[in-house]
């Protein structure tokens, strides 16, 4: 093995220029490629970290409740035993925190907007919307406290709100709500704190005490939103989510199908069934934030047509090189042959200038994309367009380069490139020695 190993690194160096050029086309690749899966992780860290933030826990437990046949209400009612059974039977869980779930119209001086809003108790809240970054100023000044939502008559927006409504820190605005019965209730309240938008997630939240949500919607104290269960391990996810079905459905509670979207897209799904009462719905974080899936799938197709059209590319360049290898070679084939090396030899000598190459060549790419995604991460770097915010769903870019997305690369690469130098290996392990010894 070392014979062929040093045959393998001398043919490398002797052709250095051209072997060079192959190495530094393959640490591109690699570096594309783990840069690209670098970014799709970072937007899934964070559809995970800002939508548990702001809209959902790990695993929730909501429902709708139906005073009528054609009505549909998302709210849990005599919540306090699912919360106790939270707290005390589910020891996966880290933080437990309910919500009131609410959408109607925000009404400034200037402007109206139509928002989905949650109410909140910030004594639960600080390891979860304590999460979020409080907005700036032109001059820098931070624009409120999110924790003065602890008291009533207060109200948290993002920027991208804020900005439409014209409001800022202190203003009033008007929160008008559709109830149970159809009748719109309207409350005052003053804005304590503006948000900094996190892309696409901001536009379909804002924030209110829990007490004011329930006032404006006349329901009981006893009533909630949902219930929202941050896991120390989001791993156990599939397995505290059956055992909790399990647990609920034996304990009498009637339960809604399972369904992977949101709740807001369950509506007219529900307001058609002919039940009435209470139906607990359980939901995880994927659920909830199941319509901006397409962002990650989109990003993960983009970086496998990218590398996949990089990776022919280079390819190609490295079957081009090992067949002009062989050509060059052609008389020492025949000599290693006639000295009794066997074909699978010579195909394994061919094949190990390809893989020398490739692994360490995708090994700097690795390398120079850890150091990259670092010092991006270091940077901050702002994203300047509206549009990429939007779509990637935060203010800066973020990329996750951890051992997951360093394996994959590495594993497929080497083993696209090493089978890739196997066609013009055969042909030289095929060569005559006797034809071979006699071509100049």
């Amino acid at each position: 093995m070392n014979v062929y190993f040093i045959i393998a690194y001398r043919n490398i160096l002797q052709r250095r220029m051209r072997s060079l050029v192959l190495a530094v086309a393959i640490v591109v690749v690699s570096l594309v490629f783990s840069l690209l899966l670098a970014l799709v992780q970072g937007v899934k860290n964070t559809m995970i970290g800002n939508g548990t933030a702001l809209m959902t826990g790990h695993l929730n437990i909501a429902g709708f409740f139906k005073l009528s046949q054609s009505s549909a209400n998302p709210m849990v009612t005599k919540y306090e035993p699912l919360l106790e059974y939270a707290k005390t039977q589910i020891p996966e869980a880290d933080i437990i925190v309910d919500r009131i779930k609410a959408y109607g119209k925000v009404i400034s001086e200037t402007d109206s907007v139509i928002i989905p809003m949650w109410g909140v108790n910030m004594d639960q809240e600080s390891n979860v919307l304590g999460r979020l970054e409080i907005d700036k100023d032109a001059n820098g000044k931070v624009l409120g406290d999110l924790f003065q939502l602890k008291d009533r008559g207060t109200m948290a927006l993002f920027a991208v709100h804020a900005k439409k409504l014209k409001v800022s820190i202190g203003d009033m605005v008007t929160v008008s709500i559709p109830t149970q019965r159809n009748i719109n209730n309207t409350k005052d309240l003053k804005i304590v704190a503006i948000l900094k938008d996190v892309g696409m997630m901001s536009q379909f939240n804002a924030y209110m005490h829990s007490a004011d949500a329930r006032e404006i919607y006349q329901s009981k104290a006893d009533s909630t939103g949902q219930v929202m269960i941050y896991l120390k391990d989001i791993s156990t996810l599939k397995t505290v989510e059956a055992r909790l079905r399990n647990d609920l459905s034996s304990k009498g509670y009637r339960l809604m199908d399972k369904d992977s979207a949101p709740f807001w897209m369950k509506f007219d799904r529900v307001a058609g069934e002919s039940w009435t009462g209470q139906k607990i719905d359980i939901t995880t974080w994927e659920d909830e934030t199941s319509f901006l899936k397409w962002i990650i799938s989109l990003l993960s197709a983009l970086t496998f047509i990218l590398t996949i059209v990089l990776s022919i590319i280079i390819a190609m360049g490295l079957i081009n090189a090992l067949w002009m290898s062989v050509k060059e070679r052609t008389t020492e084939i025949g000599t290693l042959r006639a000295i009794g090396m066997q074909k699978s030899k010579v195909l394994w000598m061919f094949m190990l200038e390809s893989l020398i190459l490739s692994v360490s060549s995708t090994a700097v790419g690795l390398i120079l994309a850890a150091i990259i995604c670092q010092t991006l991460n270091a940077i901050a770097l702002p994203i300047q367009n509206e549009a990429f915010k939007l779509f990637l769903m935060t203010n800066t870019l973020h990329f996750a380069f951890g051992l997951p997305q360093a394996l994959i690369t590495f594993m497929s690469l080497v083993t696209f490139f090493t089978l890739g130098s196997l066609i013009p290996a055969r042909q030289a392990a095929k060569l005559s020695p006797i034809i071979a010894i006699n071509q100049s």
